[in-house]
């Protein structure tokens, strides 16, 4: 009888779980960080250094997968000049987690393309 019950409150607890996070009224900021990945990501794929210059802090930096750490000018000149191209590049699993006026984004990306001669082809983890 008791190995029941916690059944039950196992499944009931699982249950809420698994409910979508937009039915229980998701943060707004949630959602607003995940268009501008989005929006990011067109830009990436577009070649859009315009775009990418207005979304990107003036002192970030990003570490590739080959360890190399390339800063916002160097990312946009690379899109500026057409040496980072990027046919497809789709993102996916991404968890934000916000905190207060931060937020901690991961997830995935899954690309096909071009940096500076090199291949970057690839289905990779990322954070920011």
């Amino acid at each position: 009888m008791v190995w029941r019950v916690l059944l039950m409150m196992s499944l009931v607890s699982a249950m809420g779980w698994a409910q979508d996070p937009k039915a229980k009224g998701a943060d707004p900021a949630v959602e607003e960080i995940r268009v501008l990945e989005q929006e990011r990501n067109t830009a990436i794929v577009k070649g859009d250094a315009a775009t990418l210059n207005r979304m990107t802090s003036d002192d970030y930096t990003f570490i590739t997968l080959r360890g190399e750490l390339r800063t916002k000018a160097e990312i946009v000149k690379g899109f500026q000049t057409g040496s980072f191209h990027y046919q497809s590049r789709e993102i996916s699993d991404l968890n934000i987690r916000v905190f207060g006026d931060t937020a901690v984004v991961t997830g995935r990306s899954n690309q096909k393309g071009m940096e500076n001669g090199k291949d970057y082809s690839g289905d990779y983890l990322t954070s920011q």
